[in-house]
């Protein structure tokens, strides 16, 4: 098992451990991404998960997670994640999977390294689905680490394209997912 496809796996599984603790009546509460909801979060992350997987599967993506994202959850949100995360984790377990090349919104890229650089979103809006449902909102150590070096790198480039709020100040003692939520404009 590759690195990408490891620390992946756990993100989604973290997301997933949130995603299963709401409760129908949250999916309309308010996350700490401006102008979403909860439902905006999960829609956002399963419409990642779905054109991830449509391009393992070498067909074309139908969902893009920037636009109404609340739309792509369903009637059951939790339900609708759950079919994609399964759909997702198929697509990747076969043989030679990782090393095949496929081309995304960043171009060409190998689906082992397209996995890797989904960890970042994963993880950060499993943070942020924790909030708007109020559950418990740790986040796993190495999924943090290989986020923050992720926002490092492509910080600047996320931030002035929308995505990423203006970084907050933490204390130099901050631990690191503090250090990682506030480097994408999130208060821990």
């Amino acid at each position: 098992m590759s690195e990408n496809l490891r620390l992946w796996t756990q993100a989604i599984y973290g997301f997933d451990h949130v995603a299963r603790l709401a409760r129908p009546h949250q999916w309309d509460e308010p996350s700490p991404c401006k102008g979403w909801t909860a439902r905006h979060v999960i829609g956002h992350v399963l419409a990642i998960q779905r054109y991830m997987e449509a391009l393992v599967r070498g067909t074309r993506p139908t969902m893009n997670p920037m636009v109404d994202p609340h739309l792509h959850a369903g009637d059951d949100p939790y339900a609708t994640w759950a079919a994609a995360r399964d759909g997702v984790l198929e697509a990747v377990d076969h043989p030679g999977v990782l090393h095949r090349v496929v081309t995304n919104w960043s171009g060409p890229t190998s689906v082992d390294d397209m996995l890797g650089g989904n960890v970042a979103d994963t993880t950060i809006h499993a943070w942020d689905l924790a909030r708007a449902l109020g559950v418990d909102d740790r986040l796993d150590p190495a999924c943090v680490a290989r986020a923050y070096d992720a926002a490092v790198e492509r910080g600047d480039g996320l931030r002035a394209g929308g995505m990423f709020g203006p970084a907050v100040e933490v204390p130099d003692d901050a631990d690191p997912q503090s250090r990682l939520l506030a480097l994408t404009g999130r208060r821990p």
